[in-house]
């Protein structure tokens, strides 16, 4: 995985030593020749990157020195990171122009050991370049400066046939597809259904279990079967039509052109109601898929196509139907079960071995209802009868269990190796969190971008927008799930709101590919940490305790912890542990300690922990991300308003009113959350120097009474949600005005809510999302503000009890999608169809309205 992305850090390094601060820093003259030696080496050795990539699949040697590449590389990047925090550093401590800082700080004598530093860094970083270059040049690498397509390893081909007999545990899934198959549907066009899942769920199975029914061979004329996979060529898949399909297939027709072939793929189809089935169809070039379905759906009315795919993207750009596509879904443990002991076992064998498959109920745990997973354990367990050999097999992680072509870890990992380079790097990140964990949306992006995992395409995106669609890619691939939960709306923490899981066997596969810079610290330390490692985790039920082996571990990037802390014993190894740790970016679950100030690459801070900021907190000036929303902080550090990186705020404070200069100067921020703040009677002022703010959460604030005049400035606000606030007043018209991007707003328990402000109307043109929850005094949406809103999408009111009918005007919002109407006074049967206020709502798709 690591030598995927040294291309990437290697123009990071390349990048950074171009730099103004690196260039203008008053080296001397000595270190500068050899910036420009490390310059050019670094270059070089980024030209021959892609060969080296290719040959350390044949060759260890290659490996290992790609691995030593990384270490100087990282090593590299953190100087370069350091030197430009202390250039931004000198632009937050002087108010003159740029030139000015820059010079008064490079030339002031308390930047000579600085320089000093510096310059022995670079001439040990220089001198290991070197050795890298010389053994490079043993290689003899070739000067590869356009990537050749990377040879994918495809799975074994497809075919129609199955023992039907054998399956097991589809039955159910069968029968519903058939139906889907033999219901009249569109009988003008061919519909394509897809299957989509995981890889190693069955999906191939169950087609082929679906192509050997009775009644799908009676009900279709010719059935078809390609074995697509991931070179998806539309010459390739006609010549295969051609050949399952045509009786008289000749082999010349291998060389005819596009134009003669898809003639003779018209011809076969035209008169037949055909099924066609496209197996492990990886494509997600829409262009590309075009091609192919012009000629198919034109054809015989009543022909159906099945495509098998893992992508959700694949699913969504092929299908054709109003029916949704067919999501696939695991086996019980009972039938993974009895997979294993048909694949463990010779046919009655498993009744002389009880205690055996008494172990393998335990075993069949790890699979997840992956049919595949209970097949490779099975097979790795056949004529296996030591109980300790199966023993073995339910204590050890399914990566650490040797692994044939076709068994489920390399099944999934072509999935993995079909990612773009960018997401492979998230995905090892991943690894890092317990199996069955609840993975938080947000908290992951930060996290992501604190290591530089977010890469820019567009220098207008936002990094979080980024780091967001790189999520959507993961659950779309099937690497990522979303956790759905009841929702409540009580006591949310906003961090919380996106929640997401991983499939037992896709963690076991990011723990394959995380390979040695990864590691999960699962009991106490004894040995050593290799060199390698730069992320560190504590597993759940482990103590963090700061012993030897992990205090030596200097270069460590991120250090997560997710336990119960007792935080006055941990405080003790803790507080002199931390300025070990210089090139920390990430850390979660630890407290403050005094010294903090000096992990000056550190961009996210999450914890829980009772916090007295320490003002040395402030001199994190790339921090992003801070999460104080469990902490009580009792104030906020003199010079809280130097974090001028910050993008992320969460805070829970007892204060009654923010500093005057305490939140206003972070004009960085994307996001800011207030929660748990009992004592909070004003916001204070400059909120209306957050130009940037996108998304804002006041929760449980009972003494804030009215939101600032400065609301009305923030115009990139996209997210508004303030519940349970009592004493706070929205009656005025100017509330909430201003916000011209607002696309979602939330009020939820606001005992003084009782119509919707006028202020609101600045975002007409916005806003698509409006809940309104628990609010026991609201009455009804004003007919002057509603009915204006005319992007709305979704509306919401929820346990309003005052609130008994629709304003005039809803025909207007033509965009309504979804209307929920729950525990209101509202009379159901005035808006049913045919009731007196069924016109107001009759163009709504999906209505719930549930009387009080």
């Amino acid at each position: 995985m690591a030598e995927k992305i040294l291309v990437d850090i290697a123009g990071k390094v390349l990048s950074s030593l171009g730099s103004y601060a690196i260039q203008h820093i008053g080296l001397p003259s000595d270190v500068k020749g050899k910036l420009r030696k490390m310059e050019t080496n670094i270059s070089t050795i980024k030209n021959v990157l892609l060969d080296a990539q290719e040959q350390q699949m044949s060759n260890r040697a290659v490996k290992e020195w790609l691995e030593r590449l990384k270490l100087v590389l990282y090593d590299a990047e953190d100087l370069l990171d350091e030197v430009a925090t202390e250039t931004k550093r000198s632009q937050v401590e002087t108010h003159n122009s740029l030139m000015r800082k820059v010079h008064h700080f490079f030339t002031s004598s308390n930047t000579l050991v600085f320089r000093y530093v510096v310059g022995r860094k670079i001439t040990d970083i220089g001198k290991r370049i070197d050795e890298i270059v010389s053994q490079m040049h043993a290689f003899k690498f070739v000067v590869k400066l356009v990537e050749r397509p990377v040879q994918i390893n495809r799975r074994e081909e497809t075919f129609s046939f199955a023992n039907t007999q054998t399956i097991i545990g589809r039955d159910a899934d069968k029968e519903k597809l058939v139906r889907l198959l033999l219901s009249p549907g569109d009988e003008k066009n061919v519909a394509i259904i897809p299957i989509v899942g995981m890889g190693g769920l069955g999906k191939t199975t169950l087609a082929q279990f679906v192509y050997n029914d009775d009644r799908i061979q009676k009900h279709f004329t010719k059935r078809l079967w390609v074995c697509v996979s991931n070179n998806f060529d539309v010459k390739r898949i006609l010549i295969q039509l051609l050949q399952a399909g045509d009786p008289n297939w000749d082999t010349s027709y291998i060389n005819e052109g596009l134009e003669q072939l898809q003639n003779r793929v018209r011809h076969l189809l035209c008169k037949d109601k055909f099924l066609l089935f496209l197996d492990d169809v990886w494509n997600d070039d829409r262009v590309e898929w075009k091609k192919l379905e012009d000629l198919l759906i034109t054809q015989a009315r009543g022909s159906r196509i099945i495509v098998t795919t893992r992508s959700k993207m694949v699913a969504s750009i092929v299908i054709t139907s109003t029916v949704e596509p067919y999501e696939l879904r695991g086996l019980s443990n009972n039938e993974c079960l009895d997979i294993l002991v048909k694949w463990a076992f010779k046919e009655g064998d498993e009744s002389k071995h009880p205690n055996l498959v008494n172990i393998g109920k335990d075993i069949v745990e790890k699979c997840g209802g992956v049919p595949l997973a209970a097949r490779t354990l099975g097979a790795f367990l056949f004529s296996k009868t030591n109980e300790q050999d199966w023993l073995f097999v339910r204590d050890s992680e399914m990566w650490a269990i040797v692994q044939k072509e076709n068994d489920i870890l390399p099944i999934l990992r072509l999935s993995y190796d079909q990612m773009p380079s960018c997401l492979k790097h998230c995905f090892a990140y991943c690894s890092l969190f317990e199996k069955d964990e609840v993975i938080y949306g947000t908290k992951l992006i930060y996290a992501w971008m604190a290591l530089g995992f977010v890469q820019f395409v567009d220098t207008k995106d936002e990094l979080e927008d980024i780091g967001e669609g790189y999520i959507l890619e993961l659950v779309r691939r099937s690497f990522l799930e979303r956790h759905y939960t009841v929702r409540s709306h009580f006591f949310i923490n906003p961090v919380k709101r996106e929640k997401y899981k991983m499939h037992d066997l896709v963690h076991d596969l990011a723990q394959h590919v995380a390979g040695n810079e990864f590691l999960t610290i699962k009991r106490p330390i004894t040995e050593a940490i290799p060199e390698t490692v730069r992320h560190v985790s504590f597993g759940l039920n482990t103590y963090c305790w700061f012993r030897r082996p992990l205090m030596e571990a200097e270069k460590l990037r991120t250090i997560v912890y997710r336990g119960d802390t007792d935080w006055t014993t941990l405080r003790s190894p803790w507080e002199p542990a931390i300025a070990r740790f210089r090139s920390l970016r990430v850390l979660e679950g630890l407290g403050f300690p005094e010294n903090i100030g000096k992990l000056k690459l550190l961009r996210y801070i999450s914890t829980n922990a009772p916090a007295n900021l320490p003002n040395t907190l402030c001199k994190l000036l790339n921090l992003q991300y801070l999460d104080l929303s469990g902490s009580y902080v009792p104030q906020l550090p003199e010079d809280f308003c130097k974090l001028i990186s910050l993008r992320f705020l969460g805070l829970t404070t007892t204060l009654t009113r923010l500093p005057k200069e305490g939140i206003g100067r972070l004009t960085s921020l994307r996001t800011l959350f207030f929660y748990y703040c009992f004592n909070l009677e004003s916001l204070g002022e400059g909120i209306e120097h957050l130009s940037c703010l996108r998304d804002l959460s006041i929760q449980r604030c009972s003494k804030l009474v009215s939101l600032t005049a400065g609301f009305r400035h923030l115009t990139s606000l996209e997210r508004l949600e303030i519940r349970d606030c009592e004493s706070l007043n929205l009656l005025d018209d100017d509330d909430l005005k201003g916000l011209r991007s607002l696309k979602k707003l939330e009020l939820s328990l606001l005992p003084r809510l009782v119509n919707l402000p006028k202020g609101l109307l600045d975002a007409a043109a916005t806003l698509t999302q409006l809940e309104i929850n628990s609010c026991e005094n609201f009455t009804t949406p004003s007919e002057s503000v509603l009915p204006n809103l005319l992007p709305l999408q979704s509306l919401t009111i929820q346990f309003c009890p005052k609130v008994a009918s629709l304003p005039e005007g809803m025909q207007r919002l033509t965009k309504l999608q979804d209307l929920w109407i729950i525990g209101c006074s509202l009379n159901t049967g005035r808006y049913l169809d045919g009731g007196e206020d069924w016109l107001k709502i009759a163009h709504v798709p999906n209505i719930i309205i549930d009387e009080y």
